[in-house]
């Protein structure tokens, strides 16, 4: 008896007409067609029509910072009344009730005081949360009637020495302080430091949205915290700490590779992927490197170095260290130039081109010259990319140079024609739209076939694109003879949309939402029971 069938199915690139799908032991054990003999299930789920494909694959992304952000307000590029409270309504709904909505960070020249929600706005946009928000220059706060009374401020309370709080004419404050108002223990005091309770329910809720987008494996930029000694200087930056991860491995709903700084490399001795965690849908995932945040051959000039890159030399030294432990090595290179010297250190190792073992990556890759994507084939090394990338950087990057210089802008067509492994990954981080549009997969996927118009000659298509959201995610982590494909004996990791998006005009093709989410053959999201 299966676990799971799933029945009145539409398999992606299977053959024509409705197919069901048996789960049994968190593997797919059975497939077959309309009219077939179905076998016995614990559980059965009909699909209707929609279109199964293999779950989608986060192949960068920074969970911590990302948890953080859907708790926290940004309103750094507000302008109006209305975004400001569009805003504060979408994050405050995300937080549990009982914890504070924080953040603010707008410039008072940009929004100005008489386009902030006013306190009884505040109040209905924040149901019962405290609220506690400061200016990018900290020169003003606002705090809701909650945050007011925890702070025990009211029209008794005197305006600290330096200070002042915003009143009414009755004398009862506005939820507007000034100066040491802000941060003397009167008001900014109150606010409790993030916890490890808080991180908890922050990513309870961001694992939460990412099963209802269909993602069921997640490479994150993750490390266990140095506890046990000092260290010189900050290493490390944006990564989730593992320990919170570990804390709900009995509850995650999808498979978490972690990938620590390459400056952690000698911390390891013996067979790296054999760090113990508390779940087998935990696993290591090799090393990150940061390379350039901008290192391009036009219009030329100095490199721009990212965060403590040791230069060619050092870099392939760790990445000589890494490989001799199997570990893969993810070099985080956004230039053509920076891209070209992560293929010189890349160049040093061991090529993993038809080997079994997980690729190397580039990570970005906004511009590749035409012999670095010959490079980049003939090594197996694996691309990441982010497709909002093209929208959000690509008018910019392409004023720097001539046409040959722009055709080869995040040059998905040309990545795919050589060979290369090419994955889509949303690198969700703070500051991102408050709608998290763009971290969302299916989006991704369309950006990546229409481009927006932008280096059309790049563009790819809804198969392709679909193929590098799951599959291809599924080669980079060394999964591919296991997950990635609708087949007997791959792991149940698996979406079903509501609409094909090949049959959505290109413009439409994020409409196709997610109606079921499957992750190691369990229902994470949807499916509703017959």
């Amino acid at each position: 008896m299966a676990d799971i069938l799933l029945r009145e199915a539409r398999i992606l690139n299977g053959s024509a007409g409705l197919t069901w799908v048996a789960v049994t032991g968190g593997s797919i054990s059975a497939v077959g067609h309309h009219g077939e003999p179905e076998p016995p299930a614990e559980r059965v789920v009909d699909l209707d029509g929609a279109v199964l494909l293999p779950g989608f694959v986060d192949s960068h992304t920074h969970l911590g910072w990302s948890a953080e952000d859907r708790w926290t307000i940004n309103w750094s590029g507000t302008t109006t009344h209305d975004e400001a409270l569009d805003s504060l309504r979408t994050v405050a709904a995300r937080v549990t009730p009982g914890d504070w909505v924080t953040g603010g960070d707008w410039l008072p020249s940009s929004l100005p005081e008489p386009e902030l929600p006013t306190l009884g706005e505040l109040d209905q946009a924040t149901d019962g949360r405290p609220l506690f928000l400061r200016s990018l220059d900290h020169s003003i706060a606002i705090l809701n009637t909650v945050a007011l009374q925890r702070a025990r401020i009211d029209a008794d309370t005197a305006d600290p020495a330096g200070g002042r709080i915003e009143r009414y004419d009755d004398g009862a404050p506005t939820g507007v302080l000034r100066g040491t108002a802000i941060w003397s223990r009167l008001a900014a005091g109150v606010v409790p430091p993030p916890n490890r309770a808080r991180r908890l329910a922050e990513l309870r809720d961001l694992l939460a949205d990412l099963s209802a987008r269909g993602i069921t494996e997640v490479h994150d930029i993750a490390t266990y915290p140095v506890e046990d000694r000092r260290t010189p200087i900050h290493l490390e930056r944006s990564f989730t700490d593992l320990g919170l991860i570990d804390a709900l491995a009995g509850e995650l709903p999808l498979r978490y590779s972690f990938r620590p700084s390459i400056w952690r490399v000698d911390d390891y001795t013996g067979d790296v992927t054999a760090v113990q965690t508390s779940s087998p849908l935990i696993t290591f995932a090799g090393f990150k490197m940061s390379l350039d945040n901008g290192w391009y051959s036009e219009p030329g000039g100095p490199r721009i170095d990212s965060f403590r890159y040791p230069g060619a030399e050092e870099a392939g030294r760790l990445g000589k260290r890494a490989d001799a432990f199997g570990a893969a090595l993810s070099i985080h290179a956004m230039g053509d130039l920076g891209v070209a010297e992560a293929l010189d250190v890349l160049s040093g190792l061991p090529s993993r081109a038809g080997t079994a073992l997980p690729p190397h990556r580039v990570i970005h890759a906004r511009r590749v010259r035409r012999e670095d994507v010959v490079r980049l084939a003939a090594l197996g090394v694996a691309v990441e990319v982010q497709p909002w990338e093209i929208v959000a950087q690509g008018p910019v990057l392409a004023a720097r140079g001539g046409d040959e210089f722009q055709s080869m802008l995040s040059p998905y067509r040309a990545l795919l024609d050589a060979g290369v492994v090419v994955t889509i990954g949303s690198d969700r981080r703070l500051g991102l739209r408050v709608d998290q549009r763009d971290t969302d997969p299916l989006v991704a996927v369309q950006l990546a076939v229409t481009r927006e118009g932008l280096q059309p000659e790049q563009r790819i298509t809804v198969t392709e694109a679909l193929a590098c959201a799951t599959t291809s995610g599924a080669i980079a982590a060394g999964a591919g003879g296991r997950r990635g494909k609708v087949a007997v004996g791959y792991d149940a990791d698996l979406v079903a949309l509501g609409d094909d998006p090949r049959e959505l005009p290109p413009e439409r093709i994020a409409d196709a939402r997610p109606v079921l989410t499957m992750s190691a053959g369990r229902l994470v999201f949807g499916g509703g029971e017959r």
